[in-house]
């Protein structure tokens, strides 16, 4: 099966309703109506004719249809020109065109925390000595009183 995006590994065509949890790898397209939850690493697409109420955990997710429930997604949530969202999200990075509809609660959380490598710093140097200042002198000449 082809898309836009490259090969499906499966596809819940229009017309079709599937009630239950759905697993799968890299990548599934979803136009018909589904409920339950779905569990991947990978990328669920649904099709404009998508009608779907499910707690949804994926790596990446499109919506062009219609969703309603509660999603994680851990790199991206992209909703369509004529998608529906209406759930509570947790995402890495979120994308909505002109056109879509996101009703819900959105949670960023900051990039997890990689270690950093420590810096190595330099002792303090001390600053160079500076010459001593002698008190100003001031001499001025000019005609002398008697």
């Amino acid at each position: 099966m082809k898309d836009f995006d490259g090969e499906l590994d499966g596809r819940l065509a229009e017309g079709t309703h599937i009630n239950g949890t759905l697993k799968f790898e890299r990548v599934v397209q979803i136009d018909g109506r589904f409920e339950g939850s779905v569990k991947s690493a990978g990328k669920l697409i649904l099709g404009p004719t998508a009608e779907v109420d499910a707690d949804i955990a994926v790596g990446e997710l499109e919506v062009q249809g219609t969703l309603r429930g509660k999603v994680e997604a851990k790199h991206r949530l992209l909703i369509r020109d004529g998608g529906v969202v209406e759930a509570n999200i947790v995402i890495g990075k979120l994308a909505i065109e002109s056109g879509a509809i996101f009703r819900g609660n959105c949670e960023m959380p900051a990039p997890e925390m990689s270690p950093q490598p420590e810096k190595k710093t330099r002792p303090a140097m001390p600053s160079p000595a500076k010459p001593p200042v002698a008190p100003a002198t001031a001499v001025v000449k000019g005609p002398r009183k008697p």
